[in-house]
């Protein structure tokens, strides 16, 4: 398999000296991802002098392994993340917050990156596809559920009931 052309990693200084957004385009596959469609889409990069602003369409089907009944699943991972990186050894301080458009709109923790380092727009794509794999991988609602289980098994599971959840169970059914 190919890796993604194109997407090594940029110094952040020859983004700034850019002085205008950088885009790629996204097609292959990575390493650290198999997936059975190449990764397609558009990345976007524009530094901003503190911050550094990245906006992307991304898509690929990936196999997944179903945790219930370990049978094997095509899952479809497409994303529009938008996101501002923080240009400074250290998050923002509050004057700096406050005389910054960008940083005033963003919530939360924030990722840093030194501004003499690099940017890897390959990393940042595995990063956001992987956010958009399921916790819980299922592969719907026709899963047999666990393999060897026969029916009596599984009905036996159902009507044995743990004592500890008897009062949620009364709520319920009042």
């Amino acid at each position: 398999r190919q890796v993604i052309q194109g997407l090594e990693p940029v110094a952040l200084q020859e983004l700034r000296a850019l002085g205008a957004p950088r885009s790629w385009t996204v097609e292959g596959h990575l390493e650290a991802m198999p997936s059975l469609t190449p990764i397609r889409g558009q990345l976007t990069a524009e530094h901003r002098g503190n911050v550094l602003a990245l906006e992307a369409e991304l898509a690929t089907i990936v196999t997944l392994t179903c945790d219930r009944c370990l049978g094997q699943f095509n899952q479809k991972l497409s994303c529009s993340p938008s996101e501002l990186i923080w240009l400074g050894d250290a998050p923002p301080s509050e004057q700096e917050v406050e005389t910054s458009e960008d940083v005033a709109s963003m919530e939360g923790l924030m990722e840093c990156l030194d501004p003499r380092g690099h940017f890897d727009p390959e990393q940042w794509v595995f990063e956001q596809l992987h956010l958009q794999r399921p916790v819980v991988n299922r592969c719907g609602e026709h899963c047999p559920g666990a393999p060897g289980l026969n029916q009596a098994q599984q009905d036996h599971e159902r009507t044995v009931q743990d004592p500890r959840w008897e009062a949620l169970r009364q709520l319920r059914n009042r």
